[in-house]
């Protein structure tokens, strides 16, 4: 279908997962988050209620269809192949409806979607699909570009283009770790690997974030909808360093509290 003459205003849908008001607002409050500031002065923002099993496939799906995971088929990260009688990855191959993406698609939208949960293979639509699989890539360090597989990137002609965006652990450099590990050379790598673990969140994030923002520049849209994970896998690595949960009960110091720079009070 073509689309309508009358354009509305953009759309900008942004999964952005583990963030919480508790941590958020001190942070606003201390005049840390100024774009995010702004946006909520020209806006609304408000608490919303979830899922139960919070699990990330199943309540990002229902946000991407309208519907309850017992409509839209996925119901958690892995599925059953009654076929094979094995167990598999839910894919968007599992989804029973539509998304907003194919919706929008349908009405002559210009439309695109970015590292969504279960996206993967990359759909057909009208704009560029870009499944949770591209951050993958970044992990496979050098040379990984160069062999990123079919189905990533819809449409597939935009493979070479969007590998390029593809930033690797390696290409994580000490000024970066720094802003999440001020002492971090106090940590000692052969111990502890976790230095490793942030610089692979951070490439999957930057390599994410640098697909979108391209498509954003030189593609025309009405609609994009993009997915980040890092602050999600961040709390589930490291929130229970956070004061004051950090210093609960008579839990001994762990020593990587002084190089992530808190000190027990």
């Amino acid at each position: 279908m073509r689309k309508p003459e009358a354009t509305p205003r953009k759309t900008l849908l942004i999964g952005w997962d583990g963030a919480d008001w508790r941590i958020i607002d001190p942070l606003l409050d201390r005049g840390e988050m100024p774009n995010l500031e702004r946006l909520i002065s020209g806006g609304v923002m408000g608490n919303l209620a979830t899922l139960q099993p919070m699990l990330s496939p199943m309540v990002r799906n229902s946000i991407a269809t309208g519907t309850m995971p017992d409509r839209h088929g996925i119901l958690g990260f892995m599925e059953v192949d009654e076929d094979r009688g094995e167990v598999r990855p839910s894919t968007s191959l599992s989804r029973r409806v539509k998304a907003i993406w194919n919706i929008l698609s349908q009405e002559g939208y210009r439309t695109h979607v970015v590292n969504w949960f279960c996206s993967h293979p990359a759909e057909p639509i009208n704009g560029i699909s870009i499944s949770e699989m591209f951050p993958q890539q970044a992990l496979k360090g050098a040379g990984g570009a160069d062999t990123m597989p079919g189905g990533i990137v819809h449409p597939d002609s935009l493979r070479e283009k969007l590998s390029d965006f593809l930033v690797t652990p390696d290409e994580i450099d000490t000024e970066v770790i720094s802003l999440f590990v001020p002492r971090f050379r106090e940590v000692d790598q052969e111990k502890d690997t976790r230095l490793v673990s942030i610089a692979k969140t951070l490439s999957q994030t930057f390599s994410t974030h640098a697909a979108a923002t391209w498509i954003l520049e030189h593609e025309p849209w009405d609609f994009l909808g993009i997915y980040y994970s890092a602050i999600n896998h961040f709390c589930h690595g490291f929130m229970r360093f956070h004061p004051p949960s950090g210093f609960a009960g008579d839990r001994p110091p762990n020593p990587l509290w002084a190089a992530l720079g808190i000190a027990k009070e």
